[in-house]
């Protein structure tokens, strides 16, 4: 992987990081309201907003998987390891981590 390659990369992962962080600040906000909104709902209005809540409590977990694996990634490029399987140690294909800029295994390891 080209020094060039190697910055790309970690632009994305920086964007995606500043995206996510964006994301969770926004719905945040939006917690914030709901709380407020919940007086003299007809009970199936309840049923809704409280699956509506079961989906965003699984959206939020994905996001913050998500960030710590682009934190782990972006560390592994500061440490000078990105690009190199975890597991056995050669070279991850740059076509892998144009793809999922987050690998940091080989396709051999990948979970």
């Amino acid at each position: 992987m080209t020094e060039q390659q190697l910055q790309a990369l970690q632009a994305r992962l920086l964007e995606e990081k500043e995206s996510i962080v964006a994301s969770n600040a926004l719905h945040e906000g939006e917690e914030e309201l709901e709380e407020l909104e919940g007086v003299d709902n007809h009970p199936a209005d309840q049923g809704t907003e409280l699956a509506d809540e079961y989906v965003e409590q699984a959206l939020d977990e994905q996001r913050d998987e998500e960030l710590e694996k682009i934190d782990e990634a972006l560390a592994a490029i500061e440490a000078g390891t990105y690009g190199t399987c975890t597991q056995c140690g050669e070279s991850i294909p740059y076509e892998r981590l144009e793809a999922l800029p987050t690998a940091l295994t080989c396709i051999n390891h990948a979970n």
